[in-house]
């Protein structure tokens, strides 16, 4: 090789180096300058995807979890449902109740409900004889939209008891207190609201005069006349529009205080029923609660056939009182010696019944046909019926 051919290769050589070295020379300057944050654009976070897209209304119900409701009364009730804020318009909202298996209408019916309102639906139950029923409540609406429901109704005999006019309220009261109770707390260790509730009958219980809005809520008053001060005027009167509605009175005379007897005389008087209560014999009977004397009890079988007496045979009766009747006032059960002691009468719509003595619900055991007898009395003054040829 010549000397000039090496002489190209060494400066094209040299070239190379210097070249590759420029290069990265340069690399390495670039590497440490600061490279300017790259600009981001904002974006809106993407909403999560439901699983149940709202495309149905959202309805929430004001419904009773059970009724109960007096026997033979019509009554009524609301219920109602929401439509909540946010989702459809529940449309052609449609409302079928029935009990068991009758239906009932409901108003008002196929409406709709937009969202965030609500809409109230009113139901008349018609008069409902004593028992358990099933209300079943069926709501469709648009779209997709079918809830069923099914609501325990209770239907029963319900009896007024007023202490206003005794003077056994005041004692109650007095007892309520040293217990720091309602005083309605201490009234359920009364035999009549015991001997009640036992039989699955309710008790409303008033301390203050007689009134159409308590009478319209019961169907049959009961008149207990211990310690009985005298009905007003308007009590009366109320007594008898409630009888002349069809209700029932349930006259009972005392177990042995003469100053009830004269005040149920006295209601008796203004009804002009044919019955007065008297002392069954003088010599039994003396002022004061300690007074009397020992009374005999006697068991009788002189009772009328009626269907209110069905199997009842034989009555225990230790009262001091019994019941002089003329018709219509009809005997159900006599002493062996002739004296009624049970009776009772249709008056305009209504039923009275008369008991000589409220003993009879104290004999419990001994008893039994006492209490049958006193219940089915209690049943017959509630039922309306029509008038029966009672034998």
């Amino acid at each position: 090789m010549s000397k000039q051919i090496k002489i190209l290769i060494g400066v094209f050589v040299a070239v190379a180096i210097l070249v590759g070295a420029f290069f990265l020379y340069n690399k390495l300057l670039i590497s440490e300058k600061p490279t300017a944050p790259k600009e981001t654009i904002p974006q809106k976070p993407k909403e999560p995807i439901s699983s149940t897209e709202k495309i149905s209304p959202k309805l929430s119900f004001s419904i009773p979890q059970k009724l109960e409701v007096p026997a033979y009364k019509t009554s009524s009730f609301n219920f109602s449902i929401e439509n909540e804020k946010g989702y459809p318009e529940a449309k052609d909202v449609n409302i079928a109740l029935s009990l068991e298996e009758t239906p009932i209408s409901v108003t008002p019916n196929n409406i709709s409900i937009a969202p965030g309102e609500s809409q109230t639906f009113k139901v008349k139950l018609d008069k409902l004889e004593p028992g358990n029923y099933n209300l079943y409540l069926k709501i469709q609406s648009k779209p997709d939209i079918s809830i069923n429901k099914t609501i325990p109704l209770k239907s029963q005999i319900v009896v007024g008891l007023g202490y206003y006019h005794s003077n056994l309220l005041q004692i109650w009261k007095r007892e309520a207190a040293k217990q720091e109770k309602k005083y309605y707390e201490i009234i359920e260790d009364y035999e009549m609201v015991k001997f009640l509730d036992r039989n699955d009958i309710k008790s409303e219980i008033t301390d203050s005069p007689l009134s159409s809005k308590f009478l319209g809520k019961i169907n049959v008053m009961i008149v207990l006349s211990q310690d009985l001060s005298p009905f007003s005027f308007n009590e009366k009167q109320e007594l008898k529009n409630f009888l002349d509605n069809g209700g029932g009175l349930l006259l009972v005379a005392p177990d042995y205080k003469e100053i009830g007897l004269a005040n149920l005389n006295d209601l008796i008087e203004f009804l002009h029923l044919n019955v007065k209560i008297n002392r069954r014999h003088e010599g039994w009977y003396a002022p004061g609660y300690f007074g009397m004397k020992e009374k005999p009890e006697e068991w009788t079988n002189k009772i009328t056939k009626h269907p209110l007496t069905s199997g009842i045979e034989q009555i225990l009766y230790g009262g001091y009182y019994t019941l002089d009747i003329k018709p219509p006032m009809i005997p159900l059960v006599r002493l062996n010696g002739g004296e009624t002691i049970y009776a009772v009468q249709y008056y305009a719509k209504g039923k009275i019944g008369v008991i000589g003595s409220e003993s009879v619900l104290k004999y419990g055991d001994s008893c039994y046909q006492c209490q049958k007898l006193y219940l089915n009395l209690i049943k017959w003054l509630a039922a309306p019926e029509i008038c029966e040829e009672m034998g």
